[in-house]
């Protein structure tokens, strides 16, 4: 069984995957796969956001799109029967079936359905499934990419052998067991610097220790060069982040509140007098 396996850290937001995407349906009916797309739909998008501010500020950009879920909460929420699931587990919704009542689209998790007014029909992704029945390799969108950020790939090979990062699904917790992967998502992170104002100068190899201060959650890392430090992958939460070198007063700074990155800014370390 083929899927998409995305990568967001290799997005440029080029934008190809979206003009293809519309390239291959806005003015084409593929029915019964798909009626021609409505006019402000997004089948693939680039969502991006800031994490933290300043010089640590870090633009995420993560493509979304439908996630050809094992147990779809859309199909299950459709009462006409418009939407169904393949033998090769691509979901689809039939456009000579659906009557636009709009209950998949509230249904579904994940955003990436939508009601076309003037069709009277709800729409989303297809993941190609015209093309792919007349023998292209893969989706569009995929077909596009130029840095490899969307590659179609088969599921079964989906394993920690055959990847660089550790694989991933958007939102497990919905239960709708997506089979759309992911490596790379973005994560929280803390970023800042450290430097000593009775030396003037920034602060290599200062100890690190991020602790939530609810969980207990631990991560560890070292000041480097000019005194900078990054500890990436945190889970969301309120941490304390302890800093320690020998020779100078280890400080902590508590309730941090860490939801996607946060830039702590210029940490003054005070030497510790002989």
């Amino acid at each position: 069984m083929k899927t998409i396996l995305i990568d967001p850290s290799r997005c440029i937001q080029c934008c190809n995957c979206q003009n293809s995407c519309k390239d291959e349906h806005c003015d084409n009916d593929w029915s019964p796969i798909a009626a021609k797309q409505g006019s402000g739909q997004f089948w693939i998008k680039i969502e991006e956001s800031q994490a933290a501010t300043g010089n640590r500020m870090r633009l995420n950009r993560v493509p979304i799109i439908c996630q050809q879920c094992e147990q779809p909460s859309c199909m299950a929420a459709c009462e006409d029967g418009a939407i169904y699931k393949r033998e090769d587990g691509i979901v689809l919704i039939n456009p000579t079936k659906c009557t636009g009542c709009g209950k998949c689209k509230d249904a579904c998790g994940y955003g990436v359905i939508y009601e076309n007014v003037e069709s009277k029909v709800c729409q989303k992704c297809t993941m190609c499934a015209h093309l792919i029945d007349g023998g292209w390799e893969k989706p569009r969108c995929v077909n596009a990419c130029p840095t490899d950020a969307l590659r179609y790939v088969d599921e079964d090979e989906l394993c920690e052998e055959n990847l660089y990062a550790p694989l991933e699904r958007m939102h497990p917790e919905l239960g709708t067991s997506p089979h759309i992967a992911y490596v790379n998502l973005p994560r929280p992170f803390v970023a800042g610097a450290v430097y000593s104002p009775s030396e003037d100068m920034c602060l290599e190899k200062v100890d690190l220790e991020l602790v939530g201060q609810a969980s207990g959650i631990a991560y560890c890392a070292q000041s480097g060069m000019l005194g900078e430090f990054r500890i990436e992958g945190v889970e969301p939460g309120v941490y304390a982040l302890t800093l320690s070198k020998d020779g100078f007063d280890t400080k902590t700074i508590s309730c941090l509140d860490v939801r996607d990155g946060l830039n702590v800014g210029d940490v003054r370390l005070i030497k510790t007098p002989c």
